[in-house]
Order: structure tokens, then sequence, then C-alpha cells
């Protein structure tokens, strides 16, 4: 048996040398690689263009065209015109490996032509992580981003297969701030991807919203919550969707969901009340101007006669009837968020974040019925809307001193408090946070 072996050996050996020889005997070949080592690219792709004229089928001619579109891509210093050298590159090496193996050849350039496509893919990809990392290897460029889409788009074309450097490419496209091209790149993931997981789905659900495409990102975070309910990080996206999309009922369920599986994980329930009060402040946004309405026709009402007088009461009952509603709505929903941002300091009493969104949620509380008591007519009511917003005011004061307790050097709820403290009058504590607020 090992005589065998050796004998095998001796003839593969043998074969490979003659290979080798035959590809060096040959003046075309030999001619072709000087023009290559001596950097003149367009000369030996003539010379072997004429010998793949005479033999379509020689593979070591593909081979050495193959190396010299490699060379004059790698040594343009205009990385992004490398794509179309880079591209006959692969061809051609495709071509050599395809005809090697056809014939049954082994030899240096059978092997480099397998070899030669992984190792440019290798330069161009490295060199564009380095580029987007701000890598101190990397030369200095004034839009490292762009070089390294350049260097990116260049694997892509070297090796289509690589969903690495698509991977790669998406997010260099999300921190250049071209959402569109990173969403088109992570498209290409996903229908690449026999099965894609979470975070495909993830990422390009995200990349939607960023797009404010949310149409596309509920379509998608939607199918990836049936193949992976236990993603939080999609339900929360999912959530975000129908609440950009104007489905804020459905917003609030997926969250609910998400609470129900984990009653107990403060997570959820920072977001959903979160997510609650942003449609409470929507509400509100939506009453104030209503306000302001419903002033003028009092004010109307009161120098009007007869039918106009009774058409002007009749929109007035009308607004009046709106508004109420919304309140209502704006009330219910305001102190559902409040449960679930009184549950989390429960849950976690040192997470300024809660406390900081309850502030936020009375202050606007407070805000909307200053709106209110400006555009009463009636005195005796107007100072009762103001008392009430008062003690919203100082439920709010409340909350942000907690979170500056908690994060004494976060200057934003230090400068949230130097306002609550100016509408209470406390001038001396608003001073005091001003300083801290750095204003």
């Amino acid at each position: 048996m090992k005589k065998i072996l050796q004998s095998l050996f001796g003839i593969a050996l043998f074969t490979t040398l003659l290979v080798n020889c035959g590809g060096g005997g040959d003046p075309i070949i030999k001619e072709a690689k000087d023009g290559i080592q001596s950097q003149n690219y367009m000369a030996a792709i003539a010379t072997l263009d004429s010998a793949i004229a005479q033999d379509p089928s020689n593979a070591i001619a593909h081979y050495y065209k193959g190396l010299a579109y490699a060379e004059m891509a790698t040594n343009n210093s205009n990385v992004s015109a490398r794509k179309d050298p880079y591209g006959k590159m692969r061809e051609n090496l495709l071509t050599a490996q395809k005809l090697y193996a056809e014939q049954g050849i082994q030899s240096v350039e059978s092997v480099e032509a397998e070899l030669l496509i992984d190792r440019k893919w290798g330069l161009e990809h490295n060199a564009a992580v380095q580029y987007a990392t701000g890598d101190s290897a990397a030369p200095q460029v004034a839009n490292p981003l762009d070089v390294a889409v350049d260097h990116l788009e260049n694997a892509i074309i070297i090796n289509p297969d690589s969903l690495l450097s698509y991977d790669v490419l998406a997010e260099v496209h999300r921190l250049n701030n071209n959402i569109p091209k990173a969403v088109e790149t992570m498209e290409m993931i996903v229908e690449r991807k026999e099965t894609p997981d979470a975070y495909d789905y993830d990422r390009l659900g995200g990349f939607y919203l960023l797009n404010e495409d949310y149409d596309n990102a509920t379509r998608v975070l939607e199918e990836a919550a049936e193949m992976y309910p236990d993603s939080v990080s999609i339900y929360q996206k999912l959530a975000d969707a129908y609440m950009n999309s104007g489905q804020s009922d459905e917003s609030i369920r997926v969250l609910e969901t998400l609470i129900s599986n984990d009653p107990q994980n403060p997570q959820y329930h920072l977001v959903l009340g979160t997510q609650i009060y942003i449609i409470a402040s929507d509400i509100n946004e939506e009453i104030e101007p209503l306000y302001a309405q419903a002033y003028d026709l009092e004010k109307d009402i009161e120098r009007l006669r007869g039918n106009d007088k009774a058409q002007a009461q009749q929109r007035l009952d009308e607004l009046n009837k709106n508004i109420s509603a919304l309140e209502m709505r704006s009330s219910e929903l305001t102190d559902q968020a409040s449960e679930e941002l009184t549950l989390v300091t429960e849950l976690l009493p040192d997470d300024a974040r809660a406390y900081n969104i309850l502030g936020i949620l009375n202050q606007n509380r407070a805000s909307l019925l200053f709106e209110k008591r400006t555009n009463t007519v009636d005195n005796d009511k107007a100072a009762e809307i103001y008392e009430e917003a008062k003690s919203y005011l100082t439920e709010a004061m409340v909350s942000y001193e907690k979170a500056a307790e908690i994060e004494p050097d976060n200057t934003g709820y230090w400068e949230s408090l130097f306002r609550v403290y100016t509408a209470l009058g406390m001038n001396e504590k608003a001073e005091e946070a001003m300083k801290k607020a750095g204003m």
C-alpha cells in the first residue's frame, strides 16, 4: 500500500511539474507575465487575448488575464474605479477554474485561480472595515465612510456570495445616513438567505422605520414576529411601526403581548408606558387649538343676536363635545401610561428614565390645562383649572427631582426642574437648578 501511495504521489508531482514547465515555457505567457510585473497591464491583456483567440480553452491564459486585471485594480489608487477590472478579474479566474477542472490540470496557477479571488476579497473587505471603524492603520481621508462603501462594493463584485460584506455595507450605509441604500442592501441579505434570522428581520425593519416606510416596516416585522415570537426587539419595532402608521391600538396590543409573557419585566412596562404617553401627547396637540376656537366662539356669542347667535352656539356645543371626548381619551391614556411607569419605578427604584418620563407626562398635563385656562372666559372656572394644573406641575417636580437624585450629572433633568420651579414661583430653587443645568 505504501508503495502504491508513493507511486501515485510521484505521478501527481510529475504531472504538476510538467504543466508548470509547459506554462513557464510558453513565450506568450512569459510575455504576459513580464507585462504584469512591469505594470503594463493593457499590453499583457492584449497578449493574452490573442492567445485566447487562438485557443479559447487555454486555462493558463485566462488565469493570467484575471491576474492582470486583479493587479490593475489593486494598484489603482482610485478605489471606486476598481469595480470594472475586478469584475473582469472574477470572470477570467472563474473561466480558468472551469477549464482547469474540465481538463484535469493541477498546477500552481490552477490553485491560485481559486485563492486569488479570496485574497482580493479579503483585501477590499478588511480595508472597508478599517475605514468604517476609524482604524488608525487606514489612511486619513475626508470621508472615510464613503471610502468604506467603495471598498465593500469592490468586495461584493469580487465575491457576490459574501453575505458578510453585504452585512457590513448595510451598516456603513446606516452610519453614513444613506438609509435608502441601507434598506436596499438589507433587502438583498434577507432575499439571499435561505432562512433569515431574527437579527436580519430586526435590522431590515429598523431600516424601514428610519426611512419612514412604515407599511414595509409593518409587513416585515409582522412576519418576523410570527417566526421569532421571543424577539423583544422585533415586537418593540413592530409597535413603533403601528404607532407611526396611525394604528395606536395595534401598537398597544403588541406591547401588552410582551408584558403578558413576562409581567415582571420592567423594560416592557417602560416601553408600553412611553408608547401610551406618546399617543396621549398626540391627542393633546389635537386638543390645544380647539381651546382657542372655543374661546373665540364664546366671545362671538356675546355680541351676536338671533339666528347667528343660535348657529354659533350650536357650533360651540359641537366643538365642546369633541373637546370633551378627546380630553377623556387623553386622560385615560395618560392614567394608563402613569400606571405603567409607576410600576417601573417599583420594579427598578433606581431607574431615572421612568421618573423622567413621569415628569414629562405630568408637565404636559399641566401645560394642556394652562392652555385651557388661558382660553376660558369664566374666571372662576379658570381659577379651578389653574389649581389643577399646579397640582400636576408639582407631581412633575417630584418625579424630576427623583430622576436628578439618581443621576445628578444629567443636565437635562435639571433643566426640566428649572422650568417647573419657575412656573411654580420657586425662584431660589429655579436659580440653583439653572446652575446645575449649565444654562
